[in-house]
């Protein structure tokens, strides 16, 4: 039954329901990756581009990827299978530009490529106007192949995401670390599917990118939907679950990493092992599947037993149905006098309400904790604080990620396939860990989960001195640390947001503060990396040593320092609403406090 924004009544859901919400989530998440390092030298080499060209167009993927104020804004308007649409048509439609780009299959091209190769040679020609004349001729080729592409992970992200976190709205850290981590791991399933199934074709992944993800989109997204749960909510049950899906992930991404270490050091004779172990993955995301199918036979069973106990009662009882039927139309007519609440936003407000919110009052400005909107969120300095530690964690991890291949070329090496899999599978990592950690010290102690975005800051210093002056043999170690501590930053980022700003208009809020990422890789990625490497580049535009990228990482050493020292900042800020939104270690710390006194009370009238 539809509500009349499009979304689905919840009064008869079930609980199983709201775990089939989030395996569903964990499938489109998987798949929503943007594996630019696999078809970036190969765009280089087709359009003829230098280093900093080739960077100006992973910002321009960046802002694609991360721009998704619009989807948050529409998210309280349009049900979540929009969204999820919207999305498939872009990656349909931006991939298969790129695609249409790279192959050059045709002899009368596109208005892409036209417009493409006309803007590569005004740029070469004026090299001094490179920036004005990317903005004026390139419109068009980066709205459709490189902008929207990556733009429709952005719709699937908010569509499944905020979704999740309002129907698991008392285990965010949880729903944040499985959803944003399966985000970091997709590009190790991708790594996988290159290697195996694709056999090192980076057309052949540009076109699985235009038709996978809308595929595994349109299948799903009829389980994701709103579900009014709070009746259901059990919290060793949830927490249960949680950890049996956790060790599932584990598993993959540790069969991932072995997979792609395999392809890489053995070669098969036979065609059947890399579809082989290309199923095998497929095995392991269907697998979490059978929690929410174990729930439903569980729920079945019960209701089940209530019906039978509730029919046998029913002789005795019928003499009280009157009564019953009085007390109900008495409650129904109690109801029908509470003031009308608009059902577009209805779910979306009780749902921000039972995680602490405090109700709205007209006319007054919301406290943290409450429901923020964005105007209200952009005059606050928790706000800005939160949005400059989380630009300091992510600043070294996309340079990584636009540039793994040519600093493996840098450093000798022509192959990164395996390094991407260990940024992949530690940037998983770093998110599912940072979600359960941080969910346990916030319930035990309230603590800030900013602290962890410091400490992982304070951590990826060493994998930018790794990268600075380390050796070819240390490069996979310097991946696996930054892909760690750049996960961290996006698992503990989401929740604090929305306990902060609360979860009404959690979409637009989140989606702003991931703005940060393509302002990083505009200044960071484009104006620092790319133009240092061409600075340092011989012919034929390539670099080679460490000194492409040292200057780099000394610099974005420096921003993780910053990054610490406002993670500290805002950490002793907001610990007052942590205490507030989870005072259970309060409570436990004060009937501690009063056994104690009261056991030293005894004992000295004992004396």
């Amino acid at each position: 039954m539809h509500s009349r924004d499009g979304g689905y009544s919840t009064e008869r859901s079930t609980p199983p329901l709201r775990w089939m919400v989030l395996v569903a989530s964990i499938w489109i998440q998987a798949f929503s990756a943007n594996p630019y390092n696999f078809y970036s030298l190969t765009v280089k080499r087709v359009l003829n581009i230098n280093q900093f060209q080739l960077n100006l167009l992973a910002v321009i993927k960046d802002f694609g990827e991360y721009a998704g104020i619009l989807a948050g804004i529409l998210f309280n308007k349009l049900p979540p299978w929009s969204l999820l649409s919207i999305g498939a048509l872009f990656a349909f439609l931006g991939y298969g530009s790129i695609w249409l780009v790279a192959s050059e299959k045709f002899t009368s091209a596109p208005y892409v490529m036209v417009s493409s190769r006309l803007c590569f040679n005004i740029v070469r020609k004026y090299n001094s106007e490179v920036l004005i004349l990317m903005l004026v001729h390139w419109t068009f080729q980066m709205l459709v192949a490189i902008f929207i592409g990556p733009n429709s992970a952005s719709w699937f992200n908010t569509a499944v995401l905020v979704t999740c976190m309002r129907n698991f709205s008392h285990s965010r850290g949880l729903v944040a670390g499985f959803l944003k981590g399966f985000v970091g791991l997709s590009s190790a399933i991708y790594t996988l599917i290159f290697t195996s199934f694709l056999n090192y074709d980076p057309l052949g992944l540009l076109l699985f990118l235009a038709i996978g993800p809308p595929i595994v989109s349109l299948i799903s997204m009829n389980f994701v939907r709103p579900i009014n749960s709070q009746d259901m909510r059990n919290e060793e049950e949830e927490l249960s679950k949680f950890i049996f899906v956790d060790i599932l992930c584990i598993a993959l991404a540790l069969y991932l990493l072995v997979a792609t270490i395999l392809e890489a050091w053995v070669t098969f004779q036979s065609k059947l092992v890399p579809g082989v172990l290309t199923g095998v993955m497929l095995l392991f995301l269907v697998v979490p599947a059978f929690v929410p199918l174990s729930h439903y036979l569980e729920w079945s069973s019960a209701q089940q037993r209530e019906a039978a106990v509730a029919e046998s009662l029913r002789q005795p009882l019928r003499g009280q149905r009157s009564s019953r039927k009085r007390r109900y139309r008495r409650a129904l007519q109690m109801r029908s006098r509470l003031p009308d609440i608009d059902e577009g936003d209805e779910e979306a407000f009780f749902l921000a309400l039972a995680e602490g919110a405090i109700t709205e009052k007209k006319g007054s400005h919301p406290h943290r904790g409450e429901d923020f909107k964005l105007r209200q969120a952009l005059v606050k300095a928790d706000f800005w604080l939160l949005f400059l530690v989380f630009f300091c964690g992510v600043g070294p991890g996309i340079v990584t990620l636009n540039n793994l291949a040519q600093i493996g070329e840098a450093y000798g090496i022509t192959d990164v396939t395996m390094h991407v899999s260990f940024l992949s599978v530690f940037n998983f990592l770093g998110r599912l860990g940072a979600g359960f950690v941080s969910e346990h010290y916030v319930r035990s102690h309230a603590l800030p989960r900013s602290v962890w975005m410091g400490i992982a800051q304070a951590v990826m210093i060493s994998a930018n001195l790794l990268f600075a002056y380390g050796t070819k043999s240390l490069l996979g170690l310097a991946a696996a640390i930054m892909g760690f501590c750049f996960g961290i930053q996006f698992s503990i980022m989401v929740p604090t947001a929305s306990e902060l700003f609360g979860l009404k208009h959690f979409g637009v809020i989140y989606n702003f503060i991931n703005m940060s990422i393509p302002l990083v890789s505009l200044c960071f990625s484009a104006l620092l990396a790319g133009i240092i490497y061409d600075w340092k580049a011989g012919p034929g535009n390539v670099c080679e040593g460490r000194v492409c990228f040292q200057l780099t990482f000394l610099v974005l050493t420096g921003v993780c320092v910053i990054g610490f020292l406002l993670s500290l900042i805002l950490s002793y800020r907001i610990r007052p609403v942590y205490k507030t939104l989870y005072p259970g270690h309060s409570q436990e710390v004060h009937e501690k406090t009063n056994i104690s006194s009261n056991q030293s009370a005894e004992a000295s009238s004992a004396a």
